[in-house]
């Protein structure tokens, strides 16, 4: 008998606010703009210095050098960014993402999610204390040895990934996921790319009954719901299914 791999889950930690119940309600996820990220060492905010690394390690002509960053920079002027986390389980996820465990943790199938007509690239984030400039050389290597694979924008598109997609080693707690689309901006999703909700482990009874209320529909009768609760035995989180 054929075993199928299990869906791809991903999590997604939010305040319970409008801005949420918005995500849920009008079925959209917004993918950012590169120099809105919460770190200041990626994207945007350290192309120059990531760039600046590799040339010192890999001299190009200046021409070229100019060639890169003019294509680099456009791309990070409009390329969008949803991240997620791999883990439900991140207490420090809760405090930081999920307003202290008053909120909520949402999980979404990726394939659902592509299957619903978002055009995404979909890759984990490497987490490292360097600038990614050594694969970034191996790259360049690669793509100089073929020649029917060589040009500007395949290079200059590897370099974005690896801009995107490296984070300073303190981040690894978040086990991030991101999903990476051309131009940034609000993208639908179906119903049924939305997996399960876990609901904080200090979250207002109220608003649980609210958010319970408002996803009671038939469309999402296939929502599994957890509550968070104290492990009894550890200092860690347990979901309790409650529908």
């Amino acid at each position: 008998m054929i075993r199928l791999p299990k869906p791809r889950i991903l999590f997604k930690y939010r305040k319970f606010d409008k801005s949420s119940l918005e995500l849920l309600l009008n079925r959209e996820l917004w993918f950012a703009k590169a120099d809105t990220l919460n770190d200041p060492f990626e994207a945007s905010s350290s192309f120059s210095n990531v760039l600046n690394a590799v040339w010192e390690h890999y001299p190009m002509p200046l021409h070229v050098r100019v060639k890169y960053e003019e294509a680099l920079k456009h791309s990070l002027q409009t390329v969008g960014i949803c991240s997620f986390s791999k883990a439900r389980k991140n207490q420090l996820m809760w405090s930081h993402y999920a307003d202290e465990h008053k909120g909520i943790c949402i999980g979404f199938k990726e394939e659902y999610l592509r299957e619903s007509g978002v055009k995404f690239f979909g890759t984990n984030v490497e987490y490292q204390d360097n600038y990614p400039f050594d694969d970034i050389i191996k790259r360049i290597h690669y793509f100089e040895k073929g020649n029917s694979y060589n040009g500007l924008d395949n290079i200059a598109g590897d370099i974005l990934l690896s801009i995107l997609t490296t984070k300073y080693t303190s981040w690894k707690y978040e086990r991030e996921r991101r999903l990476i689309v051309q131009n940034f901006g609000a993208r639908k999703f179906e119903p049924l790319a939305v997996n399960s909700i876990a609901l904080g482990l200090r979250m207002n009874e109220r608003d649980k009954k609210t958010l319970q209320t408002l996803l009671s529909g038939p469309e999402w009768s296939h929502l599994k719901w957890f509550q968070s609760t104290k492990s009894s035995t550890k200092y860690s989180l347990d979901f309790i299914r409650i529908g």
